[in-house]
């Protein structure tokens, strides 16, 4: 499940005549866009473009980024709603027992009792835990919270999850089997 790319932001528009493009941060540190030389824009059916960043800064909760060859607005205005990459070796270190999200989705979800749960579909950031969203085909979604006392293991790099979940949660989210 390890990502060879990682999606920083989305063009969201354009901020002058110049080129500019205005990119909304998918990060956590939006300062990182400072730091950049080169950014990889996802095509629009498959692979990237690669760019050189002439500059960037932040702009409120934006970012305005410059690249070699888009040097007006309507080159600009071509590149809104497509996505914004970096490759792993360029991605921010992360601290131990800390992964991606972009790892973890299409993980497998074991419990210790129950067994198979389902893949990570997706990962809600919230302000006090991370929200798992399990999917299962025929199944509603199950949630559980990025706890310690519910993540016994994760290793993205063979793509599975285990878990304990607290007595009670699978059956707020699906039926007693």
């Amino acid at each position: 499940m390890i990502c060879r790319h990682f999606v920083i932001g989305i063009i969201v528009g354009t901020h002058g005549i110049d080129g500019r493009l205005k990119i909304r941060p998918l990060t956590d540190e939006p300062d990182r866009f400072l730091k950049l030389t080169g950014v990889l824009l996802k095509e629009p059916y498959a692979g990237f473009s690669e760019y050189e960043v002439i500059e960037a800064k932040l702009h409120r909760r934006q970012v305005l980024l410059r690249l070699d060859g888009i040097h007006t607005k309507d080159k600009a205005q071509e590149l809104v709603g497509r996505e914004l990459c970096v490759v792993r070796s360029q991605a921010l270190e992360l601290d131990k027992d800390s992964w991606y999200i972009a790892d973890l989705i299409g993980c497998k979800v074991y419990d210790s009792i129950r067994g198979y749960l389902g893949t990570v579909k997706d990962i809600l950031q919230q302000p006090h835990h991370d929200l798992y969203v399990i999917e299962d085909k025929h199944k509603r979604d199950l949630l559980f919270p990025a706890l310690k006392s519910i993540l016994t293991s994760i290793d993205p790099y063979c793509g599975r999850i285990d878990v304990e979940l607290p007595v009670g949660l699978y059956e707020i989210y699906r039926e007693p089997e």
